[in-house]
């Protein structure tokens, strides 16, 4: 995957991601002077409610272990690591369908 440049984290990226149909959560982010203040998770959680009334599945890779750890929080789960040539890990999540409140 590596050559040095965005393409290559593009290319690892795409080998991660599922064969199924389903919602890719690209980005989401908050500023960190306003972490941890829940605002994330109210952002994830407005998505995942239309997700959630499409009964489909979703997908996202997480980059961080906080933002790995909410989105555990959310149903996801992880289904792999990676990291290109000398980056912090990256890892898949998926979600199936319709988790919340089950």
């Amino acid at each position: 995957w590596s050559d040095g440049t965005a393409g290559g984290a593009g290319r690892a990226m795409d080998e991660h991601h599922p064969a199924d149909d389903c919602w890719y959560l690209l980005a989401i982010g908050v500023r960190p002077s306003a972490h941890g203040r829940g605002l994330g998770g109210r952002m994830l959680t407005h998505t995942l409610d239309q997700i959630d009334t499409a009964n489909e599945p979703a997908y996202l890779e997480a980059t961080s272990p906080r933002s790995r750890a909410l989105y555990e929080r959310c149903g996801f789960e992880v289904t792999g690591e990676f990291a290109v040539d000398d980056s912090p890990p990256l890892w898949p999540m998926w979600r199936p369908r319709s988790q919340r409140g089950a």
